[in-house]
């Protein structure tokens, strides 16, 4: 799994959660035990101020889940 880069944008998804979120996946990905992939929708992110592009971070883990998927 690459490491991803997201765009900052005015009002977007709260860095820090986005970041723990990546990290616990490509952790448990690593070990051998991926997240379902239906445990990759509505991430339940906050927004705030200078927060990551909604939009990159629903795709990334919309890709991350068809991956896990097999597809």
């Amino acid at each position: 799994m690459e490491n991803p880069f997201f765009s900052v944008r005015f009002r977007g998804y709260d860095r820090a959660q986005v970041d723990r979120a990546v990290a616990r996946i490509r952790s448990a990905t690593d070990a051998g035990a991926p997240p379902h992939p239906d445990s990759l929708t509505n991430m339940g992110f906050q927004l705030t101020l200078r927060g990551y592009d909604t939009g990159e971070v629903d795709e990334y883990f919309a890709e991350v889940a068809r991956t896990l998927r097999g597809g």
